[in-house]
């Protein structure tokens, strides 16, 4: 029988092994709505896939230090009240810049 210390100790991942694990998963996992953008952009092959990748990554790392940031401050003492308010047509404005960006960029 083998001891338990005998054992083979798997290898310890570094930070950056880490990070960037972390940073794969979430360009990849969690935008199922981006899946149709990469499927636009398999026209523009390996460039657009790319530049599409690394925009997900700048808004995914953007978004998470915003947040915690956000968190850290104390989101209890930001009034965001005007942004409750007016959040259906802040949304609506975002999805019409992003279709005028489409309908521009498909010319």
């Amino acid at each position: 029988m083998r001891k338990l210390a005998e054992a083979k100790q798997p290898a310890v991942a570094t930070d950056f092994f880490a990070i960037i694990t972390l940073l794969a998963l979430l360009t990849f996992s969690p935008c199922e709505a981006f899946v149709g953008f990469y499927v636009v952009g398999v026209r523009y092959g390996w460039t657009g896939f790319f530049l599409l990748t690394l925009v997900l990554l700048i808004g995914t790392v953007v978004g998470m230090i915003t947040f915690t940031w956000l968190v850290l401050a104390g989101i209890q003492k930001i009034n965001l009240r005007l942004l409750e308010k007016y959040e259906n047509a802040l949304i609506g404005c975002l999805l019409g810049v992003v279709g005028a960006l489409v309908i521009f960029f498909e010319k």
